[in-house]
């Protein structure tokens, strides 16, 4: 009796659960808990995992495309900052925007700005597709207002339109705002104070906006309802962003030495380069970063993220780059500024026709 009380299979009945479990025994798994919890864990992780997560299944997919994730990453105080990226050809029949997207497991590399370059890895960096992007006009004129995209103007069917369209990259969907009265096509656009002013302005310093054209720089002050120009400062670059109330500037051409790179620039107009990126502006000029071609600088994170077109040596397909760069910033030596390339590294090819029409940043 006290053999039979004692059988060996408990311990081989232990052994087979533990090596082939059916799905029904299984532990718990994310996706068989209550949304309301999927989407409370979501919020509080990187929206860099979100790509991976959304073809796990349906309903992960439709709670990472609600708004009501984003109210909740909101409320968690778990917003971030990411850059959003609109490219124009002639085949396409609207502009295509994307999300720049990072491998959040990767290991920060610079081996791209060394002396010593060897063939690298691909460390996950890449432009990702939005799934709404066919309802975009052609405008070269668009800005970015928390966690929406307002999109002015431009052309719809080849006509000037004084439409305004809005992007929400919470989900991805685009909406009509109120159109302007008169049909613009290329105007300069501002955020200032809540609101945006389409005139010919480019950012916004201290308080005032400021817009160039050729060699000189004027300046409307909203309260004042006032324009002033500012003597001794030139027409700054496209490429800017503005930055803890700093303006960043990058210029393309490089055939004044002192004009090529980036810059940033005091509020009573002078302009100093950034220190530390000779190994980026080398990389920027081989691989096509010249003045005819596209280059975007924006702020995020932190952080100067810069966005070029660039040339293929060997390009059968008419095929060109899109270069990307993550520089972190530090002053030294005396309010000295110095660029630390984080990574750089090419994030889509795409054909040579194709432009890079906006780079934006969003929070979300």
């Amino acid at each position: 009796m006290k053999r039979q009380a004692k059988p060996p299979e408990k311990k081989t009945k232990r052994t087979t659960n533990a090596s082939s479990p059916t799905p029904s025994s299984s532990s718990p798994s994310l996706s068989s808990l209550p949304d309301e919890i999927v989407e409370n864990c979501l919020a509080r992780i990187s929206r860099s995992y979100y790509p991976t997560l959304s073809i796990v299944s349906k309903s992960f997919r439709s709670i990472i495309s609600s708004t009501e994730l984003y109210v909740a990453r909101s409320h968690l105080r778990n917003t971030e900052e990411c850059v959003y990226v609109c490219l124009s050809d002639k085949s396409f029949e609207f502009p295509k925007w994307f999300t720049l997207w990072v491998n959040p497991n990767r290991a920060l590399a610079n081996s791209m700005v060394e002396k010593k370059r060897k063939k690298k890895k691909t460390i996950g960096k890449l432009l990702v597709p939005i799934t709404s992007s066919n309802l975009s006009p052609v405008s070269k004129s668009a800005i970015a207002v928390g966690s929406e995209i307002y999109v002015i103007g431009g052309r719809v069917d080849g006509a000037l339109s004084s439409a305004m369209r809005i992007l929400d990259c919470r989900s991805n969907t685009w909406r009509d705002a109120p159109s302007m009265t008169v049909a613009r096509k290329r105007p300069f656009i501002c955020l200032y104070d809540g609101k945006i002013y389409v005139i010919g302005g480019i950012a916004e310093i201290e308080g005032k906006i400021h817009f160039g054209y050729t060699q000189k720089t004027y300046a409307y002050d909203p309260k004042q309802g006032e324009w002033e120009c500012c003597e001794g400062e030139v027409a700054f670059p496209r490429s800017q962003c503005v930055m803890e109330s700093v303006l960043y500037t990058f210029a393309n051409n490089y055939t004044w030495e002192d004009d090529y790179g980036c810059k940033w620039w005091s509020t009573d107009g002078y302009g100093e380069k950034v220190k530390g990126l000779e190994s980026l502006l080398e990389i920027h000029k081989r691989n096509g970063g010249s003045s005819d071609n596209t280059t975007k600088l924006v702020a995020c994170g932190g952080k100067l993220v810069l966005l070029w077109e660039g040339y293929m040596k060997h390009n059968p397909n008419n095929r060109k780059k899109i270069w990307c760069a993550v520089i972190a910033l530090e002053k030294r030596d005396g309010g000295k500024v110095w660029g630390i390339v984080e990574w750089v590294d090419v994030v889509h090819i795409v054909p040579t026709s194709c432009k890079l029409l906006h780079c934006l940043v969003v929070s979300v």
